[in-house]
């Protein structure tokens, strides 16, 4: 086989891979499609509001856990087995989640916050890594692809979902998605393989040289002094984003948006996280880490001062204008983390790298908890005095943003 005949067969292999992957990160991306579920097991058997948003916070603190645990079950087991791992952690989670539904809140606590987290969590971490090695060109476009599909998981699956638990009930559909978990990610581990050793011959950035990724793999960030100022960077960011999500129908409502134009501001913002991994994934390659990380920088420090003058004028065009640069902001973090990782830090601990990163999600949700429970008149983010806390954490996470850009330094210049 030729060079030529290898280069079109390496094209068409990572296509068919990141586009599988892509369609089994929307079924895992059901994870976030909590309110569809805490709706009808509210109605349906009487959990109250408080224990059922709990359930979700432990979801998510575990699937942030477990994609740096997922990392070291890579390299202890392989990639095939790690895949069905997550599908069965999913599995077994659903199934606890319907046996429990109508019995004892600590059983959804255990199969949707903790097995379900986790295996999310697992799988995700998985997907990236594998799926990534055939693109060191175009990481961005490639964790964005596959990102944006965990993103829009709620929002092209929940509809469907919500429409099933109509008819067949919460604990059917619950069932279902257990077999579907399952059988999605068994497909996928016998689908999908690394890339070979051999794949930067075949794979560069467009009029550059065949990627090298040899030089750095082996760095530890924590040994890394620049990382430090990305990570407190990615902290704050992540905490604006964080608290805005979680508030922003609230917010729209004391602002004076309410009914229909509410809940279509909560699904804007998730097709902007959503959109957002796309367009600064296609930034990264094209322009770099730097212009990646500086335009995220931006739209949350313009969004949080808009947010604050909202609050302050009751304004609903500009909390509109504001909560869309958040989720485009927001969802540009785990693209521009995968990216560094991986730009930074090669292929070889790739995973753990990322999964250690990633850690910095679960971080930032206690920070901006913690700052509205401080500084909140009403208890709620839905308040100038919030917002206007946030626009000052967003100028400190600008100065993070911008000493990390002069020092950073690509691999093949000098490091930092």
């Amino acid at each position: 086989m030729d060079n030529q005949m290898d280069m079109s067969t390496v094209k068409r292999t990572r296509t068919s891979y990141l586009w599988a992957s892509a369609a089994v990160l929307l079924v895992f991306g059901l994870m976030y499609a909590w309110s569809i579920f805490a709706t009808p097991l509210a109605v349906g058997f009487g959990w109250d509001g408080g224990a059922l948003q709990t359930t979700f916070n432990i979801a998510l603190i575990c699937f942030c856990f477990a994609q740096l645990g997922g990392s070291y079950i890579i390299k202890a087991f392989g990639y095939k087995k790690t895949l069905i791992l997550a599908g069965v952690l999913s599995f077994a989670g659903f199934v606890c989640s319907a046996f429990f539904a109508d019995k004892a809140i600590w059983g959804l606590y255990i199969g949707y916050g903790v097995l379900c987290g986790g295996g999310c969590g697992i799988a995700y971490i998985t997907i990236l890594t594998v799926v990534n090695s055939w693109f060191a060109d175009k990481i961005g476009f490639s964790s964005g692809s596959l990102m944006m599909g965990m993103g829009f998981g709620s929002l092209i699956l929940g509809t469907p979902a919500a429409a099933l638990i109509d008819v067949f009930g919460l604990q059917a559909v619950f069932y279902g998605l257990a077999v579907i978990a399952l059988v999605v990610s068994v497909a996928l581990a016998l689908f999908i393989k690394p890339a070979p050793a051999n794949i930067g011959e075949f794979v560069k950035p467009a009029g550059g040289a065949p990627v090298d990724e040899s030089a750095y793999e082996n760095d530890n960030p924590l040994a890394t002094p620049t990382y430090y100022l990305y990570y407190g960077w990615a902290l704050l960011i992540i905490a604006i984003g964080v608290t805005l999500i979680g508030g922003s129908r609230q917010g729209a409502a004391v602002i004076g948006i309410e009914g229909t134009m509410g809940a279509l501001i909560v699904g804007l913002v998730s097709t902007m996280n959503g959109i957002s991994r796309l367009l600064i994934g296609a930034l990264f390659d094209k322009a770099g880490l730097k212009a990646a990380l500086m335009c995220s920088t931006v739209l949350n420090l313009a969004g949080a001062a808009l947010l604050m003058f909202s609050f302050s004028t009751s304004t609903g065009i500009t909390y509109i204008i504001a909560a869309l640069l958040i989720g485009l902001g927001y969802g540009s973090i785990p693209v521009i983390a995968s990216g560094y990782m991986r730009q930074r830090f090669g292929a070889k601990n790739y995973a753990r790298n990322l999964g250690l990163t990633n850690l910095s999600a679960a971080i930032a949700s206690f920070i901006g908890i913690g700052l509205v429970a401080a500084v909140s008149p009403d208890g709620t983010s839905a308040n100038a005095t919030v917002w206007t806390c946030f626009t000052i954490v967003a100028c400190v996470a600008a100065v993070f943003g911008i000493v990390f850009c002069i020092l950073y330094k690509r691999p093949g210049q000098r490091a930092k």
